[in-house]
C-alpha cells in the first residue's frame, strides 16, 4: 500500500471528521441525559472520542504507514521548504528538523560510516545528506561528507571546486586525502570537509588490495561520522561497493514514496551489508507535522470539541427559550403616559360619588415619594376566570445594592383612588382598564404607584387556569399545615403535614376565605382568615414556584418549561428575556427569611352602596420606613 498523497493536504478534513465524531457522540449521549452535569460529562466523552480519532490519524500519518513498510525508526521529518537554498537557514523550522534528525542519528548508531540513499530518484537525498552533515557539524561532531554518485548528479553539483580530484582518484591512488578534500563553510565558525565523487570508475580491486576499503579507512581516520551520498541501489549500482564498507544506511523517503520501492531498497541495503538505521521523511507537510507536537494538536481538537459541544448545548437551549419567549402574549405598558392622560390624585383625596370621603382615609393612602431609581419593581397579578378583576396582586421590589428584596401583597378589596372617573374603587377593579385609552395592567400599575410612590417597571399577568398549569408544569409546590384543612367553597382539602400540592390544590389554598381545620374530632373555622392571610399564602406559593427552579439543573429542562407555559402569561412589552431570566434566577435561591414582607394595615369600611371594602390606615412610605428605613429618603 502506497503512502497516501492525501497526507500532503492539511488536517482540515481529519480534524472535521474527528470533531464531528465527537459531537455525534455528544448528541447521542444527550438522548438519555439532559442535565448540565450530564451534558458536561457527555462533552468530556465527546472530547475523548475526538482525541482518539484525531490522535490515531496523526499517529498513523507520522509512523504507521511508512515505518511499517520500512521496518525502522523515524529519524526525522523535514518540512517542505519554500526557499530554494541548498542549506537550510539556521534557526528555521527546516534547520531545526535537520538538527533533530542528526541527533536521532547519533543516538541510534555506533558506526562511523553511514550511507544516505533513497528508494528512487527525486527524493532530495543529496540535500538531506548535506544538511544532516551541517547539523551534526554545528553540534560539535567531526563529520566528513562524501559524494558517492559518479553520475555528477549528487553533492558535487553544489560546489564550485569541481568534482575532481575526489573519491575515485583517492581510491585509485591518484590523490591523497588532502588534495581530494574541500572545506565548505558552515556559518562563520564551522567547516565541513567534503570529498567530491571524482572522475572515472572506482576500482574494485588493485594488486590484491581493496582500494575502496582503504579509501574509507582513510576517511574515518580523523572523523566521528562519514556520511556518503549514494544513488538508489535499485537505479544505480555505483553505491553497492560503498555499502559493503558502511555501518548502516539512512533511507530518505517522501510522503508519496511507494512502499514496494521502500521494501526493495531496504532489502538491497541489508544484502549489501548496510542495513537501514532509520528513515527521514523529506518534504513533509509542515502544517500536519511540524506546527505543533501531535499530542498538542490532538489536545486542541479535543478542547475544541468540548467547547463546541457546550456552545451548541447552551446555544440551542437559549434559542429555544428565546423562541418560546417570542410566543408569550404581550400587552402595552406605559404608566407615565397613562398618568399624563388621566387626572392626578389630589392631595386632599378624591371625592367618592356617594359622599365625601373621610379626610382621615384620604391622608392615610397618600404616600411620600420614594426614589424609584433605587428599585427594580415587578407587579405580579393573578386574575379571575373572566380576567376583569385582579385576585392576586403582589409587588416585588429589588433594592439596588441589596440582596434582600421587599414583597408586598395588596388585598383585592383595598379601596384606593381610581383615576379613571376620578373616584374610588376596589384596587382589583382597575384591571378593567379605562376604556380604550388605558389598558387594565397599566391602570392597575398606576393605582399601585399612587399608593406606594414607587414606579412600576414590569408586570406579569396570569389567570387562575394558567396558575394551575404553571404549578403543575413545575411539579407542584410544597404546602405545610399543622392539621388537616378544608374549604368547601374553594374545594380545598389538604392533609396534616407537608404536601406537594397540585395546581388545583395550590389555587384553592391561596383563594380560601373560609378555611376550616380538623381539630378534636371536628371541623372548626380558623379564626383570622382574611385577605391578609390570603396575601401571605399567595406570597408563599409564588416563592415556592420560583424555588422549584432549583431542581432544573439543565437549560433544556428550563426551556421545555418556558415553552409549555408560553400561553399562561401576559407580560408587558418592555420586559426582555434577559430581565426575566435574571429575575427568575435570583428568586430561585431566596429563602423566606431573606425577604422583607410588608403587611398593609387595614380597617373595614362600608360604602354607601353597601360594599364592604378595606381602607389602608398607614401609607406605604411609613410602612417601608418602619421595615427598611435605609430605603426611604426622608425629606430634609
Amino acid at each position: 500500500m502506497a503512502v497516501s498523497p492525501r497526507r500532503r493536504e492539511s488536517a482540515v478534513i481529519p480534524s472535521a471528521l474527528a470533531i464531528a465524531a465527537g459531537l455525534a457522540t455528544f448528541f447521542a449521549l444527550l438522548q438519555r441525559y439532559e442535565s448540565a452535569k450530564d451534558a458536561a460529562l457527555a462533552a468530556g466523552i465527546a472530547a475523548l472520542v475526538t482525541a482518539i480519532v484525531f490522535g490515531g490519524w496523526a499517529a498513523w500519518v507520522r509512523r504507521h504507514t511508512v515505518s511499517r513498510s520500512l521496518g525502522g525508526p523515524l529519524l526525522g521529518q523535514i518540512p517542505q521548504d519554500a526557499t530554494t537554498s541548498t542549506f537550510a537557514e539556521p534557526g528555521s523550522e527546516v534547520a531545526d528538523a535537520y538538527e533533530a534528525a542528526a541527533n536521532q542519528l547519533e543516538a541510534r548508531t555506533n558506526g562511523q560510516v553511514v550511507l544516505v540513499t533513497s528508494a528512487g530518484p527525486g527524493q532530495g537525498t543529496s540535500r538531506t545528506a548535506l544538511n544532516l552533515a551541517a547539523a551534526a557539524t554545528r553540534s560539535g561532531r567531526h563529520v566528513v561528507l562524501v559524494d558517492g554518485d559518479p553520475t555528477q548528479n549528487g553533492l558535487s553539483r553544489f560546489g564550485r571546486t569541481g568534482a575532481s580530484p575526489g573519491l575515485a582518484e583517492l581510491a585509485r591512488g591518484e590523490a591523497d586525502l588532502a588534495t581530494a578534500s574541500r572545506l565548505w563553510a558552515i556559518e562563520t565558525d564551522h567547516r565541513l570537509p567534503f570529498i567530491p565523487s571524482g572522475e572515472g570508475d572506482i576500482p574494485l580491486a588493485s594488486n590484491g588490495g581493496n582500494p575502496i576499503a582503504e579509501a574509507v579507512d582513510t576517511l574515518t581516520a580523523g572523523a566521528d561520522l562519514v556520511l556518503i551520498d549514494v544513488p538508489p541501489l535499485g537505479w544505480n549500482s555505483a553505491g553497492q561497493p560503498l555499502a559493503v564498507h558502511a555501518d548502516g544506511s539512512v533511507l530518505v523517503v517522501t510522503e508519496t514514496s511507494d512502499n514496494s520501492a521502500i521494501d526493495e531498497a531496504r532489502e538491497s541495503l541489508e544484502a549489501a551489508g548496510a542495513p537501514v538505521i532509520g528513515y527521514v521523511v523529506n518534504r513533509a507537510n509542515a502544517q500536519l507535522l511540524h506546527h505543533a507536537p501531535w499530542w498538542r494538536r490532538t489536545l486542541w481538537r479535543a478542547v475544541t470539541t468540548f467547547l463546541l459541544a457546550g456552545l451548541l448545548f447552551f446555544g440551542w437551549n437559549a434559542y429555544q427559550i428565546w423562541n418560546s419567549w417570542q410566543n408569550v402574549e404581550r400587552d402595552a405598558f406605559d404608566v407615565p403616559a397613562a398618568a399624563a392622560l388621566l387626572p392626578p390624585v389630589p392631595e386632599t383625596g378624591i371625592t367618592a360619588p356617594e359622599r365625601s370621603f373621610p379626610e382621615q382615609a384620604a391622608t392615610a393612602v397618600t404616600s411620600a415619594p420614594v426614589d424609584g431609581a433605587a428599585f427594580r419593581s415587578y407587579l405580579i397579578v393573578g386574575s379571575d376566570e373572566g380576567g376583569a378583576r385582579a385576585d392576586v396582586i403582589i409587588l416585588a421590589l429589588f433594592p439596588s445594592g441589596s440582596d434582600q428584596p421587599v414583597m408586598l401583597s395588596l388585598p383585592r378589596d383595598l379601596y384606593l383612588p381610581n383615576r379613571c372617573g376620578s373616584t374610588y374603587s376596589r384596587i382589583n377593579a382597575t384591571l378593567r382598564g379605562c376604556g380604550s385609552s388605558v389598558n387594565g395592567p397599566t391602570l392597575l400599575a398606576l393605582a399601585v404607584e399612587d399608593f406606594t410612590g414607587i414606579p412600576i417597571d414590569h408586570f406579569a399577568l396570569f389567570d387562575f387556569d394558567g396558575f394551575e398549569r404553571i404549578i403543575d408544569a413545575l411539579g407542584g409546590v410544597e404546602i405545610c399545615v399543622d392539621r388537616q384543612v378544608r374549604d368547601t367553597k374553594s374545594f380545598l382539602n389538604l392533609p396534616a403535614g407537608c404536601t406537594n400540592a397540585s395546581g388545583e390544590q395550590s389555587l384553592a389554598w391561596v383563594r380560601s376565605r373560609s378555611t376550616e381545620e380538623f381539630r378534636s374530632g371536628e371541623w372548626r373555622s380558623i379564626r383570622g382568615v382574611n385577605d391578609l392571610t390570603r396575601n401571605e399564602r399567595q406570597q408563599d406559593v409564588i416563592l415556592a414556584m420560583f424555588a422549584k427552579l432549583k431542581r432544573f439543573d439543565s437549560p433544556s429542562q428550563l426551556s421545555a418549561i418556558v415553552e409549555s407555559l408560553t400561553n399562561e402569561f401576559t407580560l408587558d412589552d418592555q420586559l426582555g428575556v434577559g430581565d426575566a431570566i435574571t429575575l427568575a434566577w435570583s428568586l430561585r435561591s431566596l429563602k423566606a427569611d431573606q425577604i422583607t414582607r410588608i403587611r398593609i394595615p387595614v380597617r373595614d369600611f362600608t360604602t354607601d352602596n353597601g360594599d364592604r371594602v378595606l381602607l389602608a390606615t398607614s401609607s406605604f412610605s411609613e410602612l417601608l420606613r418602619d421595615a427598611r428605613p435605609e430605603l426611604v429618603n426622608d425629606p430634609i
